[in-house]
C-alpha cells in the first residue's frame, strides 16, 4: 500500500523534528539563556527582591541594591545562581525544541516556508504552554532558593529543596503558581512576534545593502522585542513572583507540618496587591526588571543566533537552513 503524498510529507516531517537540527537550535537556546543570566544574574535577583520585599516598596534601584547590601551582603545578588541556570538551561531547551518542532510540522502540513503571524503566535503560545507545564516546578524551587533567608545555614540544592517543597505542600505544590505562568504565556509569544517581526524587516534591510544582520541589530532587535513583551505582561509577573516566593511559605506555622499561605490564587493575589498599592504595585520593580530583561534576551538572543549559525554552517548545512526563524541565507535565497 502507497502512502499518500501527505502522510509521506507528515513522516518527514516528523522525522525532521527528531533531527540534528532541532537539537542544535534547542542546545543554542539552552546555551544562551544560561549565559545570558550568568553575565545579569545581580540585575535578576535585584529584580526579584524589589517584586516580593515589602520593605523594598517605592524604592529607586539603587536604593534597593544599597538596602540588599546592607541587610544581606553584596554576596547575596548571586544567591541561587546554579538554580536559576539550571532552570533557565532546562527551561531554554524545552521552549526552543518544542518551538522549532512545531514550526517544521507546520511547513509540512502548510507548505507554508514562513509562518503568517497568527500562526507564528499559536505556535509560541503552543511551546509555551508545554515548557511551563514541565519546567514550573524547577521556577518555584529557584525562586524560593533566591528569596530564601540565609540564616537557616547551609543553601540547599535544587533536588534537596525539591523535595522538602514535596513533603510539606504535596505533589500539586510544586505547581504553585502556575496558573499566572500560563497566562504569561503571552510574554514570549509577544516576544517571538514581535522579534521575527522586526528580524523580517532587517533580513530585507540585509539583503538590500549586501550584507548579513550584524551581532549589534541582533542584539537590539532581542531588546526591543523584550522591552514590548514585558510592559503587556508584567502585573502577571508579579503575581507570579509573589505567589512562587509567598512569605508565609517561607516558614512553617508553629506546631505545623503544613505551609501557609498569603494568597490563594492569582486573581487574589493581583487584587490584594492593587487595594494595598494601586495600581503603581503591580508595576513595583519595574525598572529593574525591564533592564535586567531586556539585556538577558537581547544577549540571549545574540547568542542563540551565534551558536547556531556556526554549527549550521561548520556542518555544510546552511542548505536546510534553521526552521526556527527565518534565517537571512533564506531571504537571500528567495
Amino acid at each position: 500500500m502507497v502512502a499518500s503524498p501527505k502522510a509521506s510529507a507528515l513522516s518527514q516531517g516528523l522525522a525532521n523534528v527528531f533531527s540534528y537540527q532541532s537539537l542544535v537550535h534547542a542546545i543554542a537556546g539552552a546555551t544562551g539563556g544560561a549565559t545570558a543570566i550568568s553575565l545579569f544574574f545581580p540585575l535578576n535577583t535585584l529584580r526579584l527582591r524589589m517584586q516580593v520585599d515589602d520593605e523594598l516598596k517605592g524604592k529607586s534601584m539603587l536604593e534597593a541594591f544599597r538596602m540588599i547590601v546592607a541587610k544581606r551582603g553584596i554576596d547575596s545578588f548571586y544567591q541561587g545562581l546554579h538554580a536559576q541556570i539550571v532552570c533557565l538551561a532546562c527551561s531554554n531547551f524545552v521552549y526552543f525544541y518544542t518551538y522549532n518542532s512545531f514550526k517544521v510540522i507546520n511547513k509540512v502540513l502548510t507548505g507554508e516556508r514562513t509562518p503568517s503571524a497568527v500562526r507564528n503566535l499559536v505556535i509560541a503560545s503552543a511551546a509555551g504552554v508545554i515548557n511551563v507545564l514541565m519546567t514550573s516546578p524547577l521556577w518555584l524551587i529557584c525562586t524560593q532558593l533566591m528569596t530564601m533567608s540565609r540564616k537557616q545555614g547551609r543553601m540547599p540544592g535544587v533536588i534537596e529543596h525539591g523535595l522538602t517543597v514535596y513533603e510539606k505542600t504535596g505533589f500539586w505544590g510544586l505547581w504553585q503558581g502556575v496558573i499566572p505562568s500560563l497566562w504569561l504565556v503571552s510574554n514570549p509569544s509577544v516576544q517571538f512576534l514581535v522579534y521575527e517581526r522586526l528580524r523580517g524587516i532587517m533580513s530585507s534591510w540585509a539583503s538590500r545593502r549586501g550584507t548579513a544582520i550584524s551581532a549589534l541589530e541582533y542584539f537590539i532587535m532581542g531588546a526591543l522585542a523584550k522591552a514590548v513583551a514585558t510592559y503587556v505582561t508584567y502585573p502577571l509577573q508579579i503575581a507570579q513572583s509573589k505567589l512562587r516566593a509567598d512569605k508565609k511559605t517561607s516558614s512553617l506555622q508553629e506546631g505545623s507540618d503544613k505551609y501557609t499561605r498569603q494568597y490563594s490564587g492569582t486573581m487574589d493575589c493581583i487584587l490584594k496587591i492593587s487595594q494595598a498599592d494601586g495600581i503603581g504595585g503591580l508595576y513595583q520593580g519595574i525598572n529593574a526588571k525591564l533592564l535586567q530583561t531586556v539585556l538577558t534576551a537581547a544577549f540571549q538572543f545574540l547568542t542563540y543566533e551565534q551558536i547556531q549559525m556556526a554549527v549550521f554552517r561548520a556542518f555544510g548545512a546552511t542548505a536546510a537552513a534553521p526552521p526556527a526563524m527565518a534565517s537571512f541565507v533564506e531571504k537571500k535565497k528567495e
